[in-house]
């Protein structure tokens, strides 16, 4: 704590108690010189404030302004330049109350006084100006002073504890030197100070009390009646005591337990607020108290009056600052951090620093609506943390939940607002509760509130209404940043989900192998944040033939049967009793094959097997889990499904091609032009004497010159008719019956010869399994095209959010700055720096906002495209990234370009994460119809079998690159070695 005597170091720190103490501090002015608070008169006072106030806002001259005699005199003046003033400015500003600035001069106000400059610093001024009230003070105690001076006693007393006191700002150490200062100027031999901590119409009560000559200390303050408050507060008077006359009084009763022989009690009062009393006494018996020893107690107590005032006003102007800094500091902190539980750690922590709470702990509202839960907690014991549930309007936590409204427990042991949960009331009933001062402020988000932020002290609540106050908006705070936490990590568990279907896709897509169908199960265990998994199939009788595990033993038949039982049509949690041995909980979801053609009011689609899932805690998986597994589980049967069609029609085109080759009968299939495209030996061997080979020949050309009309009509009738066409033609000496039969959807003819019946039902199964192909290949590009609106949602959304944040929060958080900026002209001293300090946390918060919006969907993409885009994700990037452009450049289509940036932006985020580089570069080549993008970094590298263990881990990155890329028909190329860094490739069609 500094005072006018000079601590340079303490003036620019402060040290106002309480709460809020411990929080940073703002720059602060050089100490006051001695001599302003040991002036005798106005002059001295002015010429100490010229000279302070010259070296302070380097200004080519000061002139200082007291009003007196009614009239704004020049008391004193310091520099050069002042012939520039003719008072008028120093007037304006005295008039209006505010700084007034004209040219090179500019008035300062401060109480009955100005400080003109000519030529002063603008730092200099605004620091001045903040310590103006300290001022009007000191210059009013100057004037005070003169005219008590030549008073004798009282004017000397007074003086010599201005003197002792110097101008200090430490309340304690004011109250201390007047308890002092009124029992030596009195002669008694103790005395002591207190401030009122409660007012009421009935008397009043103080806090701490600052003594001198008692031999122990006071606690728990002292009451004052309403006698003696109306005496002291009411009609300002100083109470004499003496033992041989008051004796038998209500004030002897008050007094007996300090048994006084005579006291002096002053009322401590400033600015119209009544701030406290002086207690003066002698227990000597016999003694008495006079009018002068009153007079005399009542000027010393004006005079410390002043002083407290002052050091009051410091500390509470030292507490705004620092509460401010405290929040910007906060918000900065919550900022950082766009992972929940990583923000939560970090609210927990900067709550309990910044109201010295002994512990703390985030809330969440379950979905019910009717409970919460300890989400994550600092400084509690583990067995709370366990067993608390509390109820949504029950207790301190659940009332503010409920009301969305702080609630505050000075002493819960004794104000009786209830345990939120069973066990915490069986604390508070058998006083075993560990805590006294408990405050609940809710979270609040846009989608309702989150939750709560509870603090506990061990101790009674040591807040007061600034630091509630503070508390509040700390809270509010912490709920945009858990609401951002919230969204970002939505947007990701979408992105993780779709790289966990394309996975999965990918692998069983690629073989069907027991190691494809083990690492599918994998996947899916490492998605579904699930322990254990397994997927068990089964053959066309319904006989369970293949099973794969992850982190567990093979199930016996019995078991799989079990699990099959309690198969829906759906996912369906299983409860302990239901699931493998170990497992706490469980799922298990049906893999559904396609209905077969003709299959309408059958008993549903074909059952190709099960997912089963477990863990071993009890809490069953929820709602979002289960949409996940029904997913997993559809993109598991389609990939099943699509793979044994394929392998059936392999083996069917195998066995009808092994057939039609050791046909007798002939067979040609020819395309829509008639040109032969496959003939089997059979249609070889006769055909081919007559006309040569028959490969790329016409079919329409055969040496048929007198039944050629009939063969080319049964050719259109085979094109237009759903049941081809027949026709008998001569070829050669041989005589054949022909039956002709569209194929591949009008796409090509298949004819067969002299086995009509047997010919055509080979032509009917064929077609039938290359429609089974198409319907399959269809399902795949249905699959892709699902994926690439997936992803364009998705854009679409954090496009839509990035612009909502833009246009409406910051456009709101905008709006209530300038409001509040009009709001600030129109005020002075205190609270207009309020104001101030309000407007600097809106424009943090727009900041926040703003940063927050871009990170979902950088505008300069949108306006500007790729290029500039990459280079602002270059210069966001942790690691120091350069742009590099070789080629012709040119604008890409918007699909390509949002692709080539979500890659490059994913790419950067592992750099960032894992390859500890110390420089990376983005190249971009143009290269005619193609573009390619290479992410390089100077960093660790990875081997192949490196990459595999993290995919398998659960690390997907460089797997979604690979098949994000793959959903615009590009291709990823990856060259990493240890210790020689990482080089992604990435080449799209431009």
């Amino acid at each position: 704590m500094t005072d006018w005597r000079g601590n340079a170091a303490e003036a620019g720190e402060g040290a106002a108690t309480g709460p809020t103490a411990r929080l940073a501090t703002a720059p602060a002015l050089p100490p006051f010189p001695p001599t302003l608070s040991a002036a005798a008169s106005t002059a001295q006072f002015g010429e100490g404030l010229a000279t302070y106030a010259c070296r302070v806002t380097h200004a080519h001259g000061v002139r200082v302004w007291v009003v007196t005699g009614g009239a704004l005199t020049p008391v004193a003046e310091e520099g050069r330049g002042l012939g520039l003033s003719d008072g008028e400015l120093a007037q304006a500003a005295l008039t209006v109350g505010a700084l007034q600035e004209e040219g090179m001069l500019c008035a300062l106000p401060f109480g009955c006084g100005v400080l003109e400059f000519v030529g002063a610093a603008p730092e200099g001024v605004q620091a001045l100006l903040g310590a103006s009230p300290l001022l009007a003070l000191a210059v009013e105690g100057v004037q005070a002073r003169e005219a008590r001076r030549g008073h004798g006693r009282i004017a000397e007393t007074v003086e010599g504890l201005v003197r002792r006191l110097g101008g200090s700002l430490n309340l304690a150490e004011v109250l201390t030197v007047t308890a002092q200062s009124a029992a030596l100027a009195l002669g008694f031999r103790r005395a002591f100070v207190a401030l009122f901590s409660e007012l009421r119409d009935s008397g009043a009560r103080t806090g701490e009390v600052f003594t001198y000559g008692f031999a122990e200390p006071f606690s728990g303050g002292i009451g004052v009646g309403p006698v003696t408050f109306e005496a002291l507060v009411g009609r300002g008077e100083a109470i004499r005591f003496e033992r041989s006359r008051d004796a038998h009084t209500p004030l002897a009763r008050g007094l007996a337990e300090l048994n006084p022989g005579a006291a002096v009690i002053a009322p401590l009062s400033a600015r119209g607020q009544a701030l406290g009393l002086l207690y003066v006494d002698t227990s000597a018996p016999g003694a008495s108290a006079s009018e002068d020893d009153a007079r005399l107690v009542l000027a010393l107590a004006e005079q410390a009056s002043l002083a407290i005032d002052n050091a009051r006003l410091y500390g509470i102007e030292t507490r705004k600052r620092e509460a401010a800094e405290a929040l910007r500091e906060a918000g900065a902190a919550l900022a950082g951090s766009l992972h929940l539980t990583e923000t939560l750690e970090r609210v927990l922590e900067r709550a309990v620093t910044l109201f010295r709470a002994d512990a703390a702990a985030v809330y969440e509202r379950q979905p019910d609506g009717r409970t919460v839960n300890i989400r994550s907690a600092l400084g509690l014991p583990s067995e709370y943390m366990l067993r608390v549930r509390a109820k949504v309007g029950v207790g301190v936590t659940g009332r503010a939940i409920a009301e969305c409204a702080p609630v505050a427990a000075r002493d819960l042991n004794t104000e009786h607002l209830g345990g939120s949960s069973r066990y915490t009331r069986q604390l508070l009933a058998s006083g075993r509760y560990p805590y006294r001062g408990v405050l609940s402020l809710p979270l609040t988000t846009r989608a309702g509130v989150f939750g709560a932020l509870t603090l506990y002290w061990e101790a009674a609540l040591p807040l007061d209404g600034d630091d509630l106050a503070l508390a509040a908006v700390f809270a509010s705070q912490a709920g945009l940043a858990i609401e951002n936490a919230r969204l970002y990590e939505e947007e990701l568990r979408r992105e993780n989900e779709a790289a966990a279907l394309l996975s999965v896709a990918r692998v069983l897509g690629e073989n069907q192998s027991d190691a494809a169908l083990g690492d599918t199960a994998r996947l899916a265990t490492h998605a579904l944040n699930a322990t254990r998994g397994l997927i068990a199939l089964t053959d066309e009788g319904g006989e369970f033939t293949r099973c794969a595990t992850y982190n567990l033993h093979v199930p016996t038949p019995a078991d799989l049967v079990a699990l099959a039982a309690q198969l829906g049509r759906g996912p369906r949690a299983l409860t302990r009793r239901h699931t493998l041995p170990v497992a706490g909980s469980a799922l298990v979801v049906p893999l559904l094959g396609p209905l077969p053609p003709g299959s309408a009011g059958s008993a549903g689609p074909p059952l190709l097997g099960f997912l089963y899932l477990d863990d071993p805690g009890t809490d069953p998986p929820g709602e979002h889990l289960l949409l996940l597994a029904r997913s997993i589980a559809e993109q598991i049967a389609q990939t099943l499904t699509r793979e044994r069609l394929l392998s059936a029609l392999a083996r069917e085109e195998a066995r009808y091609r092994q057939l039609a080759e050791g046909a007798h009968d002939l067979i040609v299939s020819t395309d829509d032009r008639g040109v032969m495209t496959y003939a089997n030996p059979a249609a070889r061997a006769l055909l081919e004497p007559l006309t040569g080979p028959l490969d790329g020949a016409s079919f329409l050309t055969l040496p048929t010159p007198d039944t050629r009309p009939a063969l080319e009509g049964a050719w259109r009738a085979a094109r237009t008719q759903p049941g081809g066409s027949r026709a008998d033609i001569q070829v050669g000496p041989y005589r054949l019956e022909v039956r002709l039969s569209s194929v591949d959807g009008g796409r090509g003819v298949l004819t067969v010869s002299r086995d009509l019946s047997e010919l055509q039902t080979l032509a009917d199964e064929i077609a039938w399994r290359g429609q089974a192909l198409e319907a399959a290949a269809s399902r795949t590009v249905e699959m892709r095209a699902f994926l690439t609106l997936f992803t364009q949602a998705q854009e679409e959304e954090r496009r839509r959010i990035s612009r909502e944040l833009h246009d409406d929060t910051a456009q709101v958080l905008t709006a209530t700055t300038r409001r509040v900026a009009r709001l600030a002209r129109d005020l002075s001293g205190e609270q207009r720096a309020r104001a101030d300090d309000i407007q600097q946390d809106l424009n943090a918060a727009i900041d926040g906002v703003r940063r927050f919006a871009r990170n979902l969907r950088p505008s300069v993409l949108d306006d500007l495209g790729l290029l500039p885009a990459l280079e602002w994700l270059a210069s966001a990037a942790a690691t120091p990234t350069r742009l590099e452009v070789s080629g012709p450049e040119r604008r890409l289509t918007p699909a390509t370009e949002l692709t080539l940036f979500r890659l490059a932006q994913e790419a950067l985020n592992n750099v960032d994460k894992h390859a500890r580089a110390h420089t990376a570069a983005i190249r971009v080549l143009f290269e005619g119809a193609l573009v390619r993008l290479a992410i390089t970094d100077d960093g660790q590298g990875f081997t192949a079998g490196q990459a595999q263990a993290r995919a398998e881990a659960g690390h997907l990155g460089l797997i979604g690159l690979r098949e994000r890329v793959t959903l615009t028909g590009g291709t990823l190329d990856v060259d990493s070695r240890p210790g020689e860094g990482t080089t992604l490739t990435f080449t799209l069609p431009g």
